[in-house]
């Protein structure tokens, strides 16, 4: 037997395939094709209404050639699962036994069933064609062979069960068994198999009916070509496992034999589904194919869990290398429940549509407004129902546009279904969803595989639905619905609204799995094509049949997000992602349901809170506020993100920690905009595979970017750690700084290249109106064979430098990214800037960004504030003034400089009417200088310092200014004596006093400057009751939370602003319009260093070989300042001596 099985193995790879077609898609061609997919009616498998069934072979699974004899796999290497990912940890579902003893407990051997066809159990006749049937009371009743006739609704009484199922014998006629029936109303219960008795006969039963021409306004009673179970049902087809696994060896097109990284025990003649590896996927454009088991192997050759033999050969690429792998599914089980023929839509796209705009060069699109008529089967399970599934395959289900009739529905059953499941299933050709969770908790959904979906894929329906656990699904070939697929300018789109064509607006932005709600378990699942992969949408409410519940979803606690994966989405806009925590649904203005797909700031963030204010509140619509002590951070870990066009994974807003993480071909690895703190830990970036990317059309590669991460320009905390990105960064002589290679990073080539304004990193300075404070840092950063490295990101053409731009800021904390070994700034490098962030001759240039870089040692930090002093002023700002990216000017209206003859040719930052203001501190101070002279008044507000980096500015005044200097805790509560809300400051008779001081005094010279320390205050005090200075141990009021703001992760602190917090001075000088004093004060530039010293920086002086820095306050603790104590870099920077720096420089 075993040479008989060898022979037919090798006869199986050498003799042409057989073809065959994919039920309701044509995906399957006999030769390769790069002409687009076209949809094709019904194969003929399944063609009549009284479908018989192919039936499986009972031959197991071949045992693997012997070593002697000539291999018919094809030669590795192979990828197994331990080197299947570089840095993540995918887990495995648990491994059932499949070789157990005995199937007991089978429902279809019971003694006491009664016969369908027998006339004793009707009494009379069988029911007929057309025939509406009611079981009789207290009976069991078995169907044991497929029925000729279509029957009406079927309704099972509570006290009764219907049973499907018969024993395989030699006669293959008996193995199958078909049933068509227009609706099933289970109350009492229907069954095929148990747990512990899988069923082995094929069974199918098909749902018919059409679609009613007011479907979605006048939804049908559950029964209308569905199932509804009120009762129980319980379905258990044959164990197939896995019901997916990815490959172990690249699939070339003309293969016929496929390696699988793990054992599986599919049978002959079962359909599969061989999942894109291509960056697009789209119903006019994709390379996903069906395809049908001829035999598998075992451990064919080692390394391999089995080789699947195909009827028909492989018509495109599926790609496995050690970056990443495509995936194979089974899509046939023993129990298919199925829509009829006439299921089909009868508008399909004609796939003939283009876009209004080319995407990375093609312009094909689905056509809009159409495949809305889809009409399959559906099951639902509510009213007190339980539904236990298992082993099922649902074809041709679910009904577009139509709320609740999806191909498997639970259907608002809370905690009374805890032990129901949905599990090692398949659902394909599917016209709305596959799984909907509604209001049901503690559900399992595992293990299924889902194909051609329209519409969300596995889906929590509300945002209400909590602890259900949907692990190791697989998600592909997902279509958006209704009008054309959302992109837009810049970070906005316009929002869609719920209509007749776009029953749930979320679906123009449809994926393979919708998450409304992160306290569920989301582990091992993968997602494939779709506008993203994993959609998060922000809810500030509960939406449908959940609205007015006092919950806030977005600000739910997560359970476990690991190990899942995501690939081919993100084609059709730059900032979706096939991770992507984005979106918001909502009711707009006029009570209609509404989505935007966008960064949308006009809702509540993403704010993880430990508890649920909104049961403390009268409603939580407009609650976003939760205590810096009861914030929690969502936690993703081990996720994989592959042949995305646009981002890895995109985070709008809200508190992440992002834990191991790869990014493989991705436009850009990684994308950011939180305001409460990111972190990012292990990852790895690899943004060109250096393999050929599959492309539609005329898409090039070269189109596309090839970035790592871009830093963005205002109100963000993200703290990066363990990071490698690899292959990024346009690759040119202009660029050539770090590396030579000409291999490095990513060029023009058509399928391997990427867009000529890639870099490993980013800036993002196009906006005067919106500008950086100290928000970003990073540790242990490796860069490794990059093009660019660095690049200043600017949509503007032929405009200035703005605001953004010249004050850009990085904290390397172990100087892995500068290659100074030490605390680090990378900063702005542009002309407009001065000498603002040349901290000292030994600061390094850097020509790509341009940036600056330089040691954060010797007490070092950096500082933020925003100045104020005319209402008038600031308040154009983004109207006439400083705007965001648009063209509007932004006059200069003064200058700030640091202090000293180093500076003093210098003309400093420019000052704007945005007067926000982030540089180095801890040095001789900072002059600050208007042009129409002195501020009669002004306040300082958004004040970020570490309290043991001073930072002191001085302003100068005309002679016999006097003064008053007040600091304010905005959140204070004005009752009580044991805290102060204001403290008025004192003046001191020298700068050293005040940089030494606790920061509540000043200093008036001789010459009417006027130096103030200006430093962080607690939240809600400024004194206890006394005035004092905190550091980061200090805590707040009554013992709650921190005094002072801050975000920190893995050894960084990034200090946060409290918002109304400030510190104002007032003046008694002379004005005339009260903005500023009358009387210009006279010049000043003080010296700063004793005399034989020279100053070498912005804190230092130098005599000949000795130099001395400025005393310093006792360090507090850890933060971003000289004392972080860090490990030498790994990524070498080039160095320049100082003649050349300063010849550069003065060159501008």
């Amino acid at each position: 037997m075993q040479q008989i099985y060898e022979y037919m193995l090798v006869l199986t790879v050498l003799l042409p395939m057989l073809s065959s077609g994919y039920r309701g898609e044509n995906i399957v061609s006999s030769s390769p094709s790069s002409s687009p997919m076209r949809m094709s009616s019904v194969s003929s498998r399944r063609g009549g209404e009284f479908n018989e069934r192919t039936t499986y072979d009972a031959l197991e699974p071949t045992t693997a050639i012997l070593a002697s004899e000539e291999s018919p796999y094809p030669s590795g290497p192979y990828i197994s699962p331990d080197r299947a990912n570089e840095l993540v940890v995918i887990p495995d579902p648990e491994e059932p036994s499949l070789n157990a003893t005995a199937r007991i407990h089978c429902p279809h051997e019971d003694t006491d069933l009664l016969d369908w066809q027998s006339t004793s159990t009707w009494g009379g006749s069988p029911p007929s064609t057309g025939d509406n049937v009611i079981l009789p009371e207290n009976v069991r009743i078995i169907v044991r062979q497929s029925i000729p006739k279509i029957f009406g609704i079927i309704s099972i009484p509570q006290s009764s069960e219907l049973i499907f199922g018969a024993e395989i014998n030699n006669n293959t006629a008996e193995r199958s068994i078909t049933f068509d029936v227009h609706g099933i109303n289970v109350e009492g219960k229907l069954t095929i198999g148990s747990d512990t008795c899988r069923m082995e006969t094929s069974v199918t039963i098909t749902l018919h009916g059409n679609r009613p021409q007011d479907a979605v306004s006048n939804v049908r009673h559950p029964t209308y070509k569905g199932i509804s179970v009120t009762g129980t049902i319980s379905l258990h087809g044959e164990r197939f496992y896995r019901t997916w696994t990815r490959l172990a060896k690249t699939v070339e097109p003309g293969d016929s034999v496929i390696m699988l990284q793990h054992k599986v025990n599919w049978k002959p003649d079962q359909e599969i589904i061989l999942v894109t590896t291509s960056m697009k996927d789209s119903r006019e454009w994709h390379r996903n194919e069906v395809s049908i088991v001829q035999s598998i192997v075992e451990n064919p050759v080692t390394g391999v869990g089995t080789a699947v033999i195909l009827k028909n050969p492989a018509s495109y690429q599926h790609l496995a290398h050690s970056g990443y792998q495509g995936e194979v599914g089974l899509l046939s089980r023993r129990i298919t429940i199925q829509g009829s023929n006439d299921s089909e839509p009868t508008d399909p796209d004609p796939h003939t549509c283009l876009a209004d705009r080319s995407i990375f060069g093609d312009k094909g699109q689905p056509c809009p407004n159409t495949e809305l008529t889809g009409f399959g089967g559906h099951i639902i399970v509510h009213n007190g129902g339980k539904g236990y599934v298992e082993g099922v395959e649902l074809f041709r289900m679910g009904q577009t546009n139509v709320i609740g009739r999806y191909p498997m529905h639970f259907h608002l059953l809370g905690n009374s279904c805890s032990d129901c499941y949905f599990r090692d299933s398949s659902v394909h050709r599917s016209f709305y969803r596959c799984v909907s969770i509604h209001g049901t908790n503690f559900l399992d959904v595992s293990e299924n595989v889902a194909f051609d979906v329209t519409g969300f894929c596995y889906y929590l329906e509300d945002g209400v639905e909590h602890d259900n656990r949907i692990e190791f699904n697989l998600g592909a070939h997902i279509h958006t619905l209704g009008p054309k697929i959302p992109y837009g300018p810049g970070q906005k789109i316009t929002p869609f609204s719920q209509n007749e064509n776009l029953a749930m607006p979320a679906d123009v932005s449809a994926s393979a799995f919708y998450i409304t709600n992160v306290k569920n378990y989301i582990i091992g699942n993968a997602a494939s094509g779709g506008w993203s992969g994993f959609a998060f949408p922000l809810l500030a409410e509960p939406v449908g049949l959940h609205r007015g519940t006092r919950l806030r979803p977005s600000s739910e606690l997560s359970l476990i997000i690991d190990g899942n994966t995501a690939h081919s989405s993100s084609w059709w806009w730059k900032h979706s992602a096939p991770f992507y925590f984005g979106g918001t649904l909502y009711y707009n203005d006029d009570d209609v349901l509404e989505y935007n797909a966008g960064r949308d700031l006009t809702r509540p963030k993403r704010a993880p809170c430990v508890i649920n204010k909104c049961k403390t509140i009268d409603g939580c619509a407009e609650y976003s506020w939760c205590q810096p002590f009861h914030q929690a951070w969502l936690k993703v870990t081990n996720t994989k993100a592959f042949l995305a066009a646009g981002v890895g994974l995109n985070s709008w807003n809200g508190r992440m920690e992002l834990i191991n993480y790869e990014c493989h071909d991705c436009g850009l690895s990684l994308e950011s905009l939180s305001t409460d703190g990111f972190w990012a830990d292990n990852m790895l970036g690899v943004c060109r595979s250096k393999v050929p990317l599959v492309l539609p059309g005329n898409a090039k590669a070269w189109h596309i970017p090839g970035d790592g991460f871009k830093w963005y320009d205002t109100n963000q905390e993200h703290i990066l750690t363990n990071i490698t990105l690899r292959n990024c960064g346009y690759r040119s002589a202009e660029f050539d700084q770090y590396n030579q290679d000409p291999e490095r990073g990513c060029g023009d080539e058509d399928s391997t290249g990427c867009h000529e304004k890639s870099s490993v990193w980013s800036f993002v300075a196009h906006s005067d109106q919106f500008v950086p404070e100290i928000m970003q840092a990073t540790k242990y950063i490796s860069i490794e064979n990059s093009g660019r490295y660095f690049r200043f990101h600017d949509f503007r053409k032929n405009a200035p430098s703005s605001v953004s731009g010249r004050e850009q800021n990085w904290f390397d904390a172990d100087g892995s990214m500068t290659g100074l070994g030490v605390p680090s700034v990378i900063s702005s490098g542009l002309a407009d800037a001065g000498m603002w962030w040349f901290a000292d001759e030994r600061a390094i240039y850097d020509p790509q960004g341009p940036l600056w870089f330089f040691e954060m040692t010797n007490g070092r930090g950096l500082g933020h504030v925003r100045i104020k002093w005319d209402d008038a002023l600031h308040d154009e700002v983004g109207v006439t003034q400083c705007g965001n990216g648009k063209k509007i000017p932004c006059d200069y209206v003064g200058y700030i400089k640091h202090i000293g003859d180093l500076y003093a040719e210098d003309h400093g930052l420019p000052v704007t009417a945005n007067a926000d203001i982030v540089g180095p501190v801890g040095g001789f101070g900072w002059k600050f200088e208007l042009n129409r002279g002195a501020p009669k008044s002004m306040r300082f507000e958004e004040i970020e310092v570490d309290p043991s980096t001073p930072m002191m500015i001085s302003i100068a005044y005309p002679k016999g200014t006097t003064f008053e200097l007040v600091a304010h805790a905005g959140w204070c509560d004005e009752d009580t004596t044991e805290y102060s809300c204001t403290h008025k400051f004192h003046q001191v008779d020298s700068v050293e006093e005040v940089r030494s001081s606790i920061g509540n005094t000043y200093n008036v010279d001789a010459q009417g400057v006027l130096t103030v320390r200006i430093i962080q205050t607690p939240k809600t005090f400024v004194g206890r009751p006394e005035f004092f200075l905190p550091n980061y141990s200090s805590v707040d009021r009554d013992g709650k939370g921190y005094a002072v703001s801050r975000f920190e992760r893995n050894g960084i602190r990034l200090p946060k602003y409290t918002r109304k917090n400030y510190l104002s001075l007032e003046t008694s000088c002379d004005s005339t319009d009260g903005v500023y004093c009358s009387e210009f004060p006279p010049p000043y530039e003080p010296i700063v260093c004793s005399p034989g010293f020279k100053q070498t920086g912005y804190d230092i002086c130098t005599k000949e070989l000795a130099t001395t820095y400025l005393p310093k306050p006792p360090m507090n603790d850890l933060s971003i300042s000289s004392s972080f104590s860090s490990s030498s870099g790994s990524s070498a920077i080039f160095d320049l001596s100082v003649s050349v720096l300063l010849l550069i420089f003065l060159c501008f």
